[in-house]
């Protein structure tokens, strides 16, 4: 048994097909059925039920395609933590979910599209956030702090063995529909949003409160709507009375159909980047941080 022939039941379980599988893999498909039919034999299991309409896991294929997928998991981590990000062709950064984001990995894509061949963006919960740059997955990671959060997330981080650094502050805005009643208002008071359904972004299903992305949340509110798209967010805004929080720093398509509303008496709200310890950043993450500061100011 090698790591290969496991990559190989990997592929055909999620191709649903040897031919598909080898396509994905860039061999022939005798290549990989015999290396799958060397696999049964050595484990003395069938793995696949092979059909005239592709190839289904057995009961036994199933647990051991479970075993396999950790196996690759932890293989593909421990490349990671030793891959020489200084020769990569390949940047990934993990993030809370912030409209600014696409824009500004545009420009970036446009200025390192002769070095950088393969961009991740991954919007995702703040603690799959930190799990990612932790388990070398993304290089960077993007969340803000604030008196709320702060001592429970850099504990967190620090148990992570991450390094984090501020990169620029910003305030609560309330965002809404440009149909809502409170939308023609130069600021919001978080007593005039008890009543009106919130939309929030579905988190971990994490017992630490610091995690949640979401910059207002009122005890007494009554009706909750949890997404996790962008897309799906904003189309609620402009079909209801429900808002939203953020940074305010939109400048994608969203900013021509909501209102961004800061928050009065809203506390000090810091983005941080962070990353690991191990190795040092990469001159096209360094060259994100400086846009992303950019932005900002």
């Amino acid at each position: 048994m090698n790591i290969q022939q496991l990559r190989y039941v990997i592929a055909v379980a999620n191709s649903g097909s040897f031919r598909e599988a080898s396509k994905k893999l860039f061999i022939t498909q005798p290549s990989l059925s015999n290396g799958i039919k060397e696999l049964e034999a050595e484990v003395k299991i069938s793995l696949f039920t092979r059909t005239n309409r592709g190839a289904y896991l057995t009961e036994e294929g199933k647990e051991f395609l479970a075993g396999a997928e950790k196996i690759i998991e932890q293989m593909e981590l421990f490349e990671n933590r030793y891959h020489n990000q200084e020769v990569s062709d390949t940047f990934s950064i993990a993030s809370q979910h912030y409209d600014f984001l696409g824009t500004l990995v545009a420009e970036l894509l446009a200025e390192t599209s002769a070095s950088i061949k393969k961009f991740r963006i991954h919007e995702t919960t703040t603690g799959t956030v930190i799990e990612d740059v932790r388990n070398f997955y993304s290089e960077i990671g993007l969340i803000y702090l604030n008196e709320h959060n702060r001592a429970g997330i850099k504990r967190y981080l620090e148990q992570a063995e991450l390094d984090y650094f501020a990169v620029g502050d910003f305030q609560t805005h309330i965002f809404l529909g440009k149909q809502h009643p409170l939308a023609e208002q130069k600021e919001i008071r978080l007593t005039e949003l008890v009543g009106y359904p919130q939309v929030r972004f579905t988190q971990d299903g994490s017992n630490f409160p610091y995690f949640a992305e979401d910059l207002v949340e009122i005890p007494e509110q009554e009706q909750v709507i949890y997404t996790s798209d962008r897309g799906t967010l904003v189309n609620i805004l402009t079909a209801t009375d429900a808002y939203a929080s953020g940074s305010g720093l939109v400048i994608g398509p969203a900013k021509e159909v909501i209102r961004l509303i800061p928050l009065a008496e809203s506390p000090s709200n810091t983005f941080y980047i962070i990353h690991s310890r191990k190795r040092p950043l990469s001159p096209v993450a360094q060259q994100f941080i400086k846009k992303f500061q950019q932005i900002i100011k």
